[in-house]
């Protein structure tokens, strides 16, 4: 008899990973190839070299709504049909499919002004992730270090350009843009589906690591990719313990809303804020800081420490 084959207790459950695997895989190859035929079939195809990135503003009400629509149609709608799959219903917005994804709960205020605090206690460490990532491993890195904060840069003023508004009905538009509209596509579909059915084929544990970094790794920054990460995984811990999507939405949504008012009301840019908390990082002071924010941030998962909601329970 094959021991190793007894030991492992989701030899059964295996398939199930590398499907899930293989349909994460392809939408995140498909996820900006739309996003490109997408804004072909709107502009004609006659600006997209080069233009996305670099965007005039007369090109930013199409951007935003290829932005919006290559999420809710990429992400969103292809996990709302697997979920009837999986339950067997007729339609995927039956209650049976919503509560697949962890969507219909009673929304916990509790808990998302928990979340919330700990987001805000995490943000020390990150800040301070990219200053030293910045300082001492991208200069180390030579010439392929230099070439991720340039890919930075690019992608800082494509957003920057992405979230100019001149009154408060654009303003709106730009938040259901920038924070509502991928807050509740990405939950759905990296907590949702892609981190439930993880679940369901390794560890709670190692579902919520391995859908953070796949979280981090689909915004396709380097430069972010840990912060990102530790991020998602926070994001994906705090689903895990409730089951409950309307969490880590909320949380998601609060995150990015709070760095598109950062952004609107920074007038010097994101260059000048990465040099003060680089120059940060060096004081005795700000590590103090950091230390007191990581005490009370693990306090705060402490808080939501308990027995994992079981498939029935998500079901």
């Amino acid at each position: 008899m094959n021991t190793s084959t007894v030991s492992d207790p989701y030899v059964v459950k295996r398939p199930a990973f590398f499907a899930n695997t293989s349909f994460l895989i392809t939408i995140m190859v498909l996820y900006p190839l739309t996003g490109t035929l997408l804004f072909t079939l709107v502009d004609g195809g006659t600006q997209v070299s080069g233009s996305l990135l670099r965007p005039d503003k007369s090109m930013l009400p199409i951007i935003r709504m290829v932005q919006s629509a290559g999420e809710i149609f990429i992400l969103a709608l292809p996990v709302l049909f697997l979920s009837a799959l999986h339950t067997g219903s007729k339609h995927p917005f039956s209650s049976e499919s919503l509560a697949f994804l962890g969507i219909g709960k009673k929304v916990d205020f509790q808990a998302i002004l928990l979340g919330v605090c700990g987001i805000l206690l995490l943000q020390p460490l990150l800040l301070t992730l990219t200053a030293v990532q910045d300082l001492y491993l991208w200069p180390s890195l030579g010439e392929a270090g230099a070439d991720v904060l340039r890919q930075r840069a690019v992608m800082d003023l494509f957003i920057r350009n992405l979230a100019l508004v001149r009154n408060f009905p654009e303003f709106l538009l730009v938040a259901f843009v920038l924070a509502l509209t991928p807050a509740f596509c990405e939950e759905l579909f990296f907590r949702g589906y892609i981190q439930q059915n993880y679940t369901r084929s390794i560890s709670s544990g190692g579902a919520v690591l391995l859908t953070g970094f796949i979280f981090a790794f689909f915004h396709l920054s380097a430069a972010n990719l840990l912060p990102l990460a530790l991020l998602g995984c926070y994001i994906g811990y705090i689903y895990s313990k409730t089951g409950n999507l309307a969490i880590p939405f909320s949380l998601h949504f609060i995150n990015n809303l709070a760095a598109l008012l950062l952004l609107l009301f920074t007038e010097d840019g994101d260059a000048a804020m990465g040099i003060r908390f680089e120059s940060m990082v060096t004081l005795p002071w700000w590590w103090l800081i950091v230390l007191g924010s990581l005490f009370l941030f693990v306090k705060v998962i402490l808080r939501f420490r308990g027995p994992l909601p079981s498939a029935e329970d998500l079901l």
